[in-house]
């Protein structure tokens, strides 16, 4: 004990004995500037990329790759200043074939504005699982820079990529698109391929099978490593107000890729009204102060398999549209707080969609969760449980601010069961809407669903939708069949 009360004494007066001017000079020695590769991933072993925030986690060393997608490795310099660009070169080295891949740029820069530079890895062929790619820091044109960082345990002047089995698919980015159908209007739309996709292998005579309703020209406009965008420019007037349009475009099975999401787009002119916009009947199902707003219903099912249909109580995230200014329906939601009109945030006036707040995650619309057991419900899987679009409102003469009709606005939504069998199902309906008191609001529906794998044609199932709680219960409809839960 008197030894260590003598080394603690000893210490301290060490201290003290420093001047003030050794205590600064310690403080403002720079650490010498460095040059890293800097390749974060997270939780689910995902690359994080710019902008999306990395918080404390630390670069790791070596990454397996099961994606086509092009491989960005990013390389920063950690330098207290920088006067000019700073330039660096590095080395691949692999056992592909020099085809098999592309790697860019070939000298990496550096500005104070700018200290990170990526390296960006093109794959052209698939490969044998196993192969590696290595990557090494080659020399800088300031020869004070550092090759690597001074902590040893993660150097960072080398980067191995392992590549992995990948699993190809592909899917539409989106199940509907709404025209107003001017001769010469054009729309756009992607495939996507989650893993990214080699060009040679997607055979694009044979991607899409089409049931046209109207004359249109499609064209390819842009790709990227994970889609092809394309666009649908209409070459006849369909602007006849109470006509119908459509037209739909299915994706078709390719050798080396399997559907993964929406494979049916429909392409639509609907029919239009004259409505107030000043009704809005669609804000009376939505909350945008809450994100977690939820709509209640009941539906008529027999939830059990027991052979007796009763009223179910359910509920969904309910939120607004978001369109452009010049929409026709577009109503103002919020201008942010600022005079600045370009931040303005517009809503159509007349529709609703479900959708989950939480990433990735989905909602329960028209309670159909519940008519399926073994169903995904995460929106990677199942994309039809979020439903951008999914009620249109029309106010009784176009000017009722009480009551109206309401439609199921036609589309096919996506789902699957958790072996990843996919199931489209095409849905529509009709019904009315009401306002029962001054804080609560009605619609009364029936929605249709059809797929032949499951119903052999179309089923129908009844609603009652609630913009709260408070509302007596439905009453019984005898006689009336109602939807099994079904095993997918």
């Amino acid at each position: 004990m008197k030894a260590t009360k003598l080394l603690f004494l000893l210490a301290l007066g060490l201290i003290l004995g420093c001047t003030d001017d050794d205590l600064s000079n310690q403080a403002n020695q720079e650490l010498p500037a460095s040059l890293r590769f800097n390749f974060l991933v997270n939780s689910n072993n995902e690359p994080i990329e710019y902008p999306a925030l990395s918080g404390n986690v630390l670069p790791v060393a070596t990454y397996e790759n099961s994606s086509l997608r092009t491989l960005k490795i990013p390389v920063v310099l950690s330098a207290r200043s920088l006067e000019e660009t700073v330039t660096a070169t590095y080395s691949v080295s692999s056992g592909l074939p020099e085809t098999a891949y592309a790697v860019q740029p070939q000298e990496l820069r550096f500005t104070a504005a700018q200290p990170t530079d990526t390296i960006e890895v093109r794959f052209n062929q698939r490969w044998t699982t196993g192969e590696t790619m290595n990557f090494s820091l080659t020399g800088v044109s300031d020869p004070s820079i550092q090759l690597g960082a001074l902590n040893e345990a993660t150097v960072g002047d080398r980067f191995e990529v392992t590549l992995g089995e990948v699993n190809t698919s592909y899917q539409l980015n989106t199940s509907r698109i709404d025209l107003s159908g001017a001769a010469g209007e054009t729309v756009t739309f992607r495939v996507e391929f989650p893993n990214g996709y080699i060009e040679e292998e997607v055979d694009e005579a044979a991607i899409f099978s089409f049931l046209n309703g109207f004359d249109y020209t499609l064209a390819r406009t842009g790709q990227g490593s994970d889609y092809i965008s394309y666009s649908l420019t209409i070459n006849e007037d369909l602007s006849a107000e109470d006509v119908n349009y459509q037209t739909i475009i299915t994706l078709q099975e390719q050798a080396a890729y399997s559907l993964s999401g929406n494979a049916n787009l429909l392409v639509i002119k609907p029919i239009q009204t004259d409505r107030d916009l000043a009704t809005n009947p669609a804000s009376h199902f939505y909350d945008t102060s809450n994100p977690y707003y939820l709509v209640r219903g009941e539906n008529w099912l027999d939830h059990n398999n027991d052979g007796e249909c009763s009223w179910r109580s359910w509920t969904a995230f309910a939120v607004p549209v978001e369109v452009d200014a010049d929409h026709p329906n577009a109503i103002l939601g919020s201008d942010n707080g600022t005079p600045d009109p370009s931040d303005d945030i517009y809503y159509d006036a007349y529709r609703i969609g479900f959708r989950s707040p939480l990433a990735g995650r989905t909602t329960n619309p028209f309670n159909l969760q519940r008519w399926f057991d073994n169903e995904a419900t995460d929106a990677s899987a199942s994309p039809g449980f979020n439903i951008d679009t999914a009620i249109e409102f029309y106010p009784e003469g176009g000017t009722s601010t009480t009551q109206g009709s309401v439609a199921v606005i036609p589309q096919f939504l996506t789902i699957s069961n958790r072996d990843d069998e996919l199931f489209e199902l095409a849905i529509s309906g009709s019904g009315s809407y009401r306002q029962v008191s001054e804080d609560l609001w009605e619609m009364q529906l029936e929605l249709r669903v059809t797929n032949d794998a499951l119903y052999g044609g179309t089923v129908t199932s009844e609603y009652y939708i609630y913009s709260d709680r408070g509302y007596e219960d439905p009453a019984d409809l005898p006689g009336n069949s109602c939807v099994e839960e079904i095993v997918l």
